[in-house]
């Protein structure tokens, strides 16, 4: 199984629309100083009412947050995940290995443990080039608060491609899996910052696991185990909730 797990990873590494998601991602690095130079009016003024007089570092980190990170994971997971066991399902090769020893939703969870797995390398490998890269060209950043946050947030990356998964499981139909993945991660991405505008609905907003995810950006000054554990565990169990409802839905593909 780890072993089979691991094959699929570098697959899926390999593919066609694993540099896709690799090529979105390197523009959103290059473009972001240039995006932080001259920011839209509206992003402008969300600045200005939450941070107030912000240090260059506050804006910068609201802006990569929400322009750029929150925007790849309404989007790449899509790409990763909506078409997980429906291509082997329409190719015809699932039924070849449902008659082998691995079950189908036991091949499911295995898929999407390796979907899972790429976005966070893509995460990960782009927060750290991030590091790198805006040492040197944003005024005030600071790389130990940056990982820190973004951190947390690949775990909101790995519960949206997990999500991405199970929706295609049940759904199961490429292209509706695709538009429906797409358009649940596009609420909750709007809606994950809300608790930041408005103090008074953050109990609320916490409901939605992409403001757990974006939970570091209240507390760059003081990130660390008691903030960064929690919502780190709730989104790991959440993942795992979606692939666990996902693995049921695709029982129904055995019938």
């Amino acid at each position: 199984m780890i072993r089979l797990l691991w094959l699929d990873y570098l697959t899926t590494l390999r593919e066609r629309k694993t540099w896709l998601c690799v090529a979105m991602l390197a523009y959103a690095l290059v473009a972001i100083p240039v995006v932080l130079a001259r920011p839209p009016a509206h992003v402008r003024a969300a600045i200005a009412a939450w941070f107030g007089d912000a240090a260059p570092f506050q804006v910068f980190m609201y802006v990569w947050i929400d322009l750029t990170m929150n925007k790849v994971i309404a989007f790449l997971p899509v790409v990763l995940a909506s078409g997980i066991v429906l291509r082997e399902r329409d190719t015809g090769v699932l039924p070849l290995l449902a008659s082998k020893p691995l079950s189908i939703p036991r091949y499911f969870v295995l898929r999407a443990l390796s979907a899972c797995a790429v976005m966070v390398t893509l995460h990960v490998a782009t927060q750290l080039a991030g590091a790198a890269y805006f040492t040197a060209r944003v005024p005030g950043f600071r790389p130990g608060p940056f990982l820190g946050a973004m951190s947390l947030h690949a775990f909101a990356a790995l519960f949206a491609t997990a999500l991405c998964a199970a929706i295609a499981a049940w759904v199961r139909h490429r292209g509706a899996s695709a538009l429906i993945g797409f358009g649940t991660l596009g609420g909750l991405v709007g809606l994950s910052l809300i608790g930041f505008y408005q103090p008074a609905w953050r109990s609320l907003t916490l409901a939605n696991p992409i403001t757990l995810g974006a939970l570091g950006l209240g507390s760059l000054d003081h990130l660390g185990p008691a903030v960064l554990g929690p919502p780190m565990l709730a989104l790991a169990a959440l993942t795992a909730l979606a692939i666990a409802v996902g693995a049921a839905g695709v029982r129904r593909m055995e019938a």
